[in-house]
């Protein structure tokens, strides 16, 4: 560096120092919006009524003194302190809601608060999601109106025993036993080995009053299946473990530390018949078992317990986005001092992620209403239920297997955007890196998950060559041979690349020529049909990807037909919608780029020509990157990241967090003992 470069880098760092240019330069970044970002926060939040509830509900928890988070920061709280700060925040939000009078400010603040704490989200979750849906699901209306007033006023506190020690998503091989007594009309529960420990059950550790376990069915030394069973754990006066149970906290983990994460041990616990989930499995009282019409139906619960990970995929991953993104507009390097979100390595790696939160906000609020649509046919046509829910699980297997491998990489690209400050705490990547990962794993590890729907795919394409007419997510197999039919592409210009539709064509395209070919493999294969299997693993893995990308694509496209037709503030939000969904669905063709040379469907030049198209899309999105994650709403406070403050002011309050840290200034407890005896003369 010359001698003139170098005193110019001083009087730039000076000027950083006497006024700093983040809030400057991030009103910059403000004023380069194409569209409004009041709207796209209506859009974003599914209408502009609940965008206006959410936001009130933020003010609620704001103004809180038990709802929101004391003085200090969250991860300077040991993990009994942030335990207690989520049992109270739950405490709180019952008496709280239960004064709102108004339903929608109620589902808001149920939603910000899972937006602001990942540890309410979790216990809230574990109790509201997997075993009271378990109740509805499996439960028969006697059941229903026995448990659920009890369960909706957390009078008693669930938690969702699948997992064990030695099993996981294999759920036929769970070892727990339910044991019929006919004798005492009585199920005895029990884990036969070590390796039955139910194992990773979140509230288990401290908690839940009470579990819905999934357990062996044994009648007469025979056993019928899993079922699902409701078993009191605790005295719910004094906490106590009830005889017969055994459970304790599961230690130290690598994130979601407000969660208290337990194994629980059976020794001839006893419960009466009826608490036996029965709708769809029975056993009557002279032990006979009645099996389910349909064995998707032991899915169901998780069916539901999948597809939320597309609303966790938005939080956890757009607050994470907000913070990089905002951080790269304000951040200053190099010798002209530029802004390092300029850099292609920069904005290459977080736009795209930008972009796919908006496709996934979308794919969510459609999927979610197929679900609700199809779970009310469990009460009213269960005929149709039992035709439709093997697709959705099919599809619920791939989406969550897809997106959280994909969230943790895009985790990674904010941890690398931050640099050295990623590293900090204060800067909530790294924990939120940690309370991610379990996402790839729980609910059905992603390798298990990506084969269950890649079987599903594979015996449709069976159904179809045999005849048969398709629906749902995989109606498109029907014409799939027509696609191939084409050998080559035709693409010659970056312009047919901004058409989403002819996009979908050739990832349908690629879709196909994987079906064909491992149809084909799997089909004529002389060896033992698990062994074939297996040594196709990898492509079979990434044929369910492909088919739940498409599936994103395809119901986007939809949904942006729908919004031309829509309000007019939602018309007018089109344009920069578009981009967004031409830049995901170059990105798709871009991430499989060695697929299509692979297979011959691109030459050199139109790899180059989908290379081009995609730097310069991400360039042109990059002008508006501020203002499209302004538009998900998330607050200051719910960020807890002084990196991400909106204002840009962000080295002055990253700074303070810092200085007011427990132990920040001081001396050492070990210094007489450690220090001193080295450094005394």
């Amino acid at each position: 560096m010359s001698k003139n470069n170098a005193l110019n880098r001083l009087n730039l760092i000076q000027d950083h120092i006497s006024q700093p240019t983040g809030p400057i330069d991030l009103a910059n970044e403000r004023s380069n919006a194409s569209f409004n970002v009041e709207h796209m926060y209506w859009l974003f939040c599914g209408s502009k009524e609940f965008a206006k509830a959410l936001s009130d509900a933020y003010q609620m928890i704001q103004r809180d003194p038990d709802l929101y988070i004391p003085g200090g920061h969250s991860f300077d709280m040991t993990q009994p302190q942030q335990r207690e700060l989520v049992q109270r925040q739950i405490f709180r939000y019952q008496k709280v809601h239960k004064t709102l009078k108004d339903p929608l400010l109620c589902k808001a603040l149920e939603f910000a608060m899972c937006n602001y704490s990942e540890a309410y989200s979790m216990r809230t979750y574990v109790h509201n999601t997997l075993f009271r849906q378990s109740i509805e699901f499996f439960g028969t209306k006697e059941q229903q109106d026995e448990w659920m007033d009890e369960v909706l006023n957390w009078r008693i506190i669930g938690c969702f025993a699948m997992t064990e020690l030695g099993h996981s998503s294999f759920i036929r091989g769970l070892e727990t036993t339910a044991t019929y007594d006919r004798v005492h009309d009585e199920f005895i529960i029990n884990s036969p080995t070590l390796t039955a420990t139910k194992w990773w059950i979140g509230m288990a550790g401290q908690t839940a009053t009470h579990t819905v376990a999934i357990c062996q069915t044994i009648i007469d030394s025979e056993s019928y299946g899993i079922n699902w069973f409701v078993v009191p754990l605790r005295d719910r006066k004094t906490g106590h473990l009830l005889p017969g149970v055994t459970a304790g906290d599961i230690g130290a983990k690598f994130g979601r530390h407000g969660l208290d994460s337990g194994w629980i041990q059976f020794s001839n616990v006893r419960i009466p018949r009826k608490n036996m989930l029965m709708k769809w499995s029975k056993v009557t009282e002279d032990g006979k078992y009645i099996s389910p019409q349909n064995p998707a139906i032991a899915y169901t619960t998780l069916i539901g317990e999948r597809l939320t990970v597309l609303t966790g995929t938005q939080n956890a991953l757009g607050k994470a986005l907000t913070i990089a993104c905002r951080y790269g507009c304000v951040r200053r390097q190099s010798v002209d001092d530029g802004q390092i979100m300029n850099y292609q390595t920069y904005y290459v790696g977080l736009v795209p992620c930008v972009a796919s939160i908006y496709v996934i906000n979308v794919v969510d609020r459609i999927i979610k209403i197929q679900w609700e649509e199809l779970i009310k046919q469990i009460h009213t046509n269960q005929a149709e239920f039992l035709k439709n829910v093997t697709d959705i699980h099919a599809l619920s297997s791939g989406l969550k297997g897809t997106i959280t491998w994909w969230g943790s990489e895009m985790l990674e690209s904010c941890r690398r955007a931050l640099g050295g400050h990623a590293y900090s705490a204060y800067n909530a990547i790294g924990p939120a890196i940690g309370d991610w990962g379990v996402n790839t794993t729980g609910g059905g590890d992603n390798f298990v998950l990506l084969q269950q729907t890649a079987r599903y795919l594979i015996s449709s394409y069976e159904k179809m060559v045999q005849g048969k007419r398709l629906s749902g997510s995989v109606e498109y197999f029907n014409n799939i041979k027509q696609f191939s039919k084409i050998v080559k592409s035709d693409l010659l210009n970056e312009e047919q690349l901004y058409d989403m539709k002819y996009n979908l064509d050739m990832y349908t395209w690629l879709i196909g020529q994987k079906l064909q070919y491992l149809f084909s493999i799997l089909s004529q294969s002389q060896e033992d049909p698990s062994v074939t299997w297996n040594n196709n693993q990898v492509s079979l893995i990434r044929l369910s990807e492909l088919y739940s990308f498409r599936y994103c694509l395809s119901e986007y496209i939809q949904a942006l037909s729908n919004y031309q037709n829509s309000i007019p503030e939602f018309q007018n939000l089109c344009p920069i919608l578009t981009k967004l969904g031409q830049l995901w669905s170059i990105h798709l063709i871009y991430e499989s780029l060695k697929e299509f040379l692979e297979e011959g469907y691109f030459g050199k030049e139109q790899a180059n020509i989908v290379k081009n198209a995609y730097f310069r899309m991400c360039k042109e999105l990059r002008k508006e990157i501020i203002p499209l994650v302004d538009s998900w709403g998330y607050p200051d406070f719910v960020l807890q990241a002084p990196l991400g403050k909106f204002d840009g002011d962000v080295y002055k309050e990253y700074f303070n967090t810092v200085r007011a840290a427990p132990g920040c200034i001081g001396i050492p407890s070990y210094w007489e003992d450690y220090i001193k005896p080295l450094t005394d003369p």
